[in-house]
Formats: structure tokens, C-alpha cells, sequence
């Protein structure tokens, strides 16, 4: 039960998750497929390329352990990493030839347009407000999905944390009904033991479903807020080098533009690498969201879940729930039995009574209302049966006597047919009933996994949206800052070499006057016009 229930919980961490614990066995998935049809899940919205099967859509629904899928989904967001290589391979090779040309074929031309100075600086104006505006998105996007993927991780914490409380509530209640009786009378010896074997199974599940729960969640914890830490850097160190290369590129600082250039070109690539990421997360996220809505609504068929969630693998959940019936039904029997046969007895009178005769007398006590038929069937309380260790307490009370004698052989001074010690005794058998009774659903509910399908309807309706706007507004935010900033990286060069071109002019004009002879900005030699040829007369 340990190993096959511990997981139940942890699939909603799959929402947001499945980027970071891809090792699901393909192989698993491909035999089951095999052995009988499934039921396909989210199977339009993952009609998808699939890059493996030669650009085939994908038919193959939600299946993360399927590698078709992961190529598929994966090919959704190509264009964004192939954007991301294209900009570093091109803009990489453009900066290596640049620097070639400037090392070995230095020109300086003082011919420049007023026009393209003008523009690249509005231009440049305009994008670094757009890259402003990105950041601004990325930055609240980030914040946003954080607190709603946390949300979604606390809620699933809180729900292995209520089943791992109920299972050891429930094994405590078997524990309790192995010491409980009415004097000398208790369960017998073997229904004991199996007691013990159901009290190993189910504790160990707990431990194990605790444990991995605490694991888990902290390892996506960790995650989500190292995805958290690397947005909030990006976003300021990207919209610190937009401002800083306007500023730059504005005063003509050559050579600290260049070395942003160099850095720009590293972070828009990691920019776009990133934004490819989280769109490729924004599709998991979606397909996984409308995959258990459907899993909900068709809960008998079989689908990708079941390699996840085999919920009908509940031989160890039937077992723990079969014999907490039988224990309720023994213990109640063993109750009403000293009730009917030792308490409600009327003897005649004579010589000073010994044990089980403890000089009863009065109204006769109520039986406890035994839930279940000697075939473990559910079974409705007959007239006059008390339900509960509260009511069973009440009613009881009125037939509790003031006795004598040393503990452990008290017998009735006055009316009444039960001792305070055996009311005490009474009582607790009667609690350790209703225990069994009232937390026997839980191994039902995980059983059948009803559990998880009213976790997975709580999920779909309140996380999934945010979890799927969120992760979109980070993607747009991403893909609007990276192409922000590349634009401006290009207006960079722009319009730093249309300021050097003006610049150039400038000086030429200053130092054209000051030489010996210059027409037209080119200085005429005078011998080569004393030596020119005569021109002949007419």
C-alpha cells in the first residue's frame, strides 16, 4: 500500500512540475498501452507535431511518460529556441566578422545622415520603454505564478497531511481495539494478530506517504523559488542594461557600448532560451490541467494516470478496510454480549455473588448499535440501541451502581447493573467503535481513489486558471523583453556609428582650414600644378 499509494498525491505537482522530474518509465507505459486500450486524455488540445514520428500529429493524448509527447510538446515552443540559437549563431558571427574588419581594415568616413542619427535615437527611445515596460511583466508575472504554484503546492501538502492523520488515526484505533474489552472479556488472540499485520501495512504507508510528501514538496519548493530568483535577476539585469546602453550609446562611449553588446548578445539568447522554457511549461501546464478534468469525469476508464495513480490496485486498501469492519463487528458483539448475558441477568437471590455476578440489579442497560451484519454487510441500529460513545455514555450512566469491595471485584451496593469501572471500560469500547467506523471511508476513499478525484476538482477550479495565466504572462514577458532588447542591442550600433560618422565630420571641418591648400576638403599640392603641362595656345 506504501508504494503504490504515496504517489496519489503527488501528481498535482505535475501541473507545474513535469519540466523538472521527466523520468518516467517509458517502457512501463509502452507495455501497458500494449495490454489493453486506454482511454486517451486532453487528446485534442495535444494534437501537437510530433518531430519523432516525421512531423505526424501527435494522437496520443496526455502521457508524460511517453517520449512522443514530450517531443511534441517540446516542438510547440521550437520557434522560440530556434530564435534563440538563430540570434546567437548570426549576431555571434556578425560580431566576430566586425571586429575582424575593424582590427585589419580600419576606415573612417565622415559621410553621415541626420536623419538616421535622429531616428535610431527615437527608435532606441522606444524600444528601451518597451524592454521597461517587459520587465515590468516579467516581474509581476513571476510573482504571480510563484504564489499561485505555491498555493497549489501547500493545498496538495495539506491533503497527504490530512491522509497521513487519518491513516494513523485509523491504525490508532486498531491499536485501541486490541486492549479493549469488559472485564476479562476482549477480542481473541488471532483477530490480534491479523490486528498487528493491518497495523504494519497501514502505518507504513503513512510513513512512506509522509515522507515522500515532505521530500517532494521541498525539492519543488526549492525549485520554484530558484525559477523565482533567476526571473527577478533577469528582469533587473535586463532592463539595467537596456538603460545603460541608451545612456551609453547616447554619449558615445564606444568601447563600454561594445562590451554591453558582447553582454547582450549572452542574455537575449538565455532570454529567449527561457522564454521557450516556460512556453513549453505553459502547454504542460494547460494539458495536464484539462487531463485531470477529464480523468474526473471518466474515472472507470483506463488512461495515463493509472501507471501514476493505480487505483485499481487496492488489494491492501480492501484488506485494511475488511478488517477494520470485522474488528468493529467483534468488539461491539464482545460488548452486548457481556451486557445481555452478565449485566442484564437477574439472579435470585442467595450466598454472596462471585465474578461475572457483581449483585446487579434495575432497568436493563441499552446495547451499543453494532454497523455491520455478521457478513461485514452495513446493517441499520435497532430500536433502543444507543449510537456513539456519547449517547452510549449518557444512556449508560443512569445504570451505573456505587459499589464495594477492593478494584477488580467491586460489587453493587445500590441499584444499577454496571460498575464505574465497567462503564469506563464500556465507553471506551464504544469510542474505539465509532473510530473505526467513522475514519473505515478513508481507506474507501483511497481505495477507489475518490480522494483524488475530489482533490483533482479542487485543483482544476481553483489553481489550474492561475496557474495557467501566470505561466503565460512570464512567457510574454520573457519574449517581449528579449526582443526589446535585441532591437535595441542593433540601434545600439546604429546609432553609436552614425554619432562616430558625425563626430569624423565635424572634425574634418575644423581642421580643413588650417592647412596649406583645400578644395573641396582635399588639399591641392602646388608643384603638382607647376609641373602640370601647358595647355596650348589657340
Amino acid at each position: 500500500m506504501a508504494s503504490r499509494r504515496a504517489p496519489l498525491v503527488l501528481l498535482f505537482f505535475l501541473a507545474f512540475v513535469s519540466l523538472f522530474a521527466v523520468h518516467a518509465s517509458v517502457e512501463r507505459s509502452c507495455a501497458a498501452a500494449g495490454a489493453e486500450s486506454t482511454f486517451l486524455l486532453a487528446a485534442a488540445r495535444t494534437r501537437r507535431k510530433d518531430p519523432l514520428a516525421g512531423l505526424r500529429y501527435h494522437t496520443g493524448g496526455w502521457n508524460i511518460s511517453s517520449e512522443h509527447y514530450w517531443a511534441s510538446v517540446g516542438f510547440s515552443a521550437a520557434p522560440v529556441f530556434a530564435a534563440a540559437g538563430i540570434w546567437f549563431a548570426v549576431f555571434g558571427a556578425a560580431l566576430f566578422l566586425a571586429g575582424c574588419c575593424y582590427c585589419c581594415c580600419p576606415s573612417r568616413s565622415t559621410s553621415y545622415s541626420r536623419a538616421a542619427l535622429v531616428i535610431s535615437l527615437l527608435l532606441l527611445l522606444v524600444f528601451t520603454a518597451a524592454a521597461a515596460v517587459g520587465c515590468a511583466v516579467l516581474y509581476d508575472g513571476q510573482g504571480r505564478f510563484h504564489g499561485s504554484t505555491s498555493a497549489t503546492v501547500d493545498y496538495v501538502v495539506k491533503q497527504s497531511g490530512d491522509t497521513v492523520d487519518n491513516l494513523r488515526t485509523f491504525t490508532g484505533y486498531l491499536e485501541a481495539a486490541k486492549a479493549a474489552g469488559v472485564g476479562p472479556v476482549s477480542l481473541p488472540d488471532d483477530l490480534k494478530g491479523r490486528i498487528d499485520d493491518v497495523v504494519r501495512k497501514v502505518g507504513s504507508a503513512s510513513d512512506v506517504l509522509a515522507a515522500r510528501t515532505a521530500s517532494n514538496s521541498a525539492k519543488i519548493r526549492n525549485a520554484l523559488d530558484a525559477i523565482r530568483k533567476i526571473l527577478i535577476v533577469l528582469a533587473a539585469g535586463m532592463l539595467i542594461l537596456a538603460f545603460a546602453g541608451l545612456v551609453l550609446s547616447a554619449c558615445g562611449l564606444e568601447s563600454l557600448v561594445y562590451v554591453l553588446v558582447f553582454l547582450a548578445w549572452i542574455m537575449v539568447a538565455a532570454t529567449f532560451v527561457l522564454c521557450g522554457t516556460f512556453l513549453l511549461l505553459h502547454n504542460v501546464v494547460g494539458d495536464t490541467c484539462e487531463a485531470m478534468g477529464e480523468w474526473v469525469r471518466h474515472p472507470q476508464e483506463r488512461t495515463a494516470l493509472d501507471d501514476i495513480l493505480p487505483c485499481v490496485d487496492t488489494a491492501a486498501a480492501t484488506e485494511a478496510l475488511s478488517r477494520g469492519k470485522e474488528v468493529n463487528y467483534r468488539l461491539v458483539a464482545v460488548l452486548n454480549g457481556v451486557i445481555s448475558n452478565v449485566s442484564n441477568a437477574d439472579f435470585p437471590p442467595g450466598p454472596p455473588p462471585s465474578p461475572p455476578l457483581y449483585n446487579q440489579s434495575g432497568p436493563p442497560v441499552p446495547l451499543l448499535c453494532n454497523p455491520y451484519t455478521p457478513d461485514l454487510r452495513d446493517r441499520a441500529c435497532a430500536p433502543g440501541e444507543v449510537v456513539g460513545p456519547d449517547a452510549a455514555r449518557q444512556a449508560w450512566r443512569a445504570n451505573v451502581c456505587q459499589t464495594t469491595g477492593i478494584a477488580g471485584s467491586e460489587v453493587c451496593a445500590t441499584t444499577g447493573r454496571v460498575t464505574p469501572s465497567m462503564l469506563e471500560q464500556m465507553v471506551g469500547v464504544a469510542n474505539v467503535s465509532y473510530g473505526l467506523s467513522r475514519y473505515g471511508p478513508v481507506l474507501t476513499d483511497l481505495a477507489d481513489c475518490a480522494f483524488v478525484r475530489r482533490a483533482f476538482q479542487a485543483v482544476g477550479k481553483d489553481h489550474c486558471p492561475g496557474l495557467g495565466m501566470y505561466s503565460e504572462q512570464v512567457y510574454r514577458g520573457l519574449l517581449a523583453v528579449a526582443v526589446a532588447v535585441l532591437l535595441s542591442v542593433l540601434l545600439w550600433v546604429v546609432h553609436l556609428r552614425e554619432r562616430r560618422k558625425r563626430s569624423d565630420a565635424r572634425e574634418m571641418e575644423l581642421v580643413a582650414p588650417a592647412l596649406p591648400m583645400y578644395r573641396h576638403g582635399y588639399r591641392v599640392e602646388e608643384k603638382a600644378l607647376l609641373h602640370s603641362p601647358r595647355r596650348p595656345s589657340m
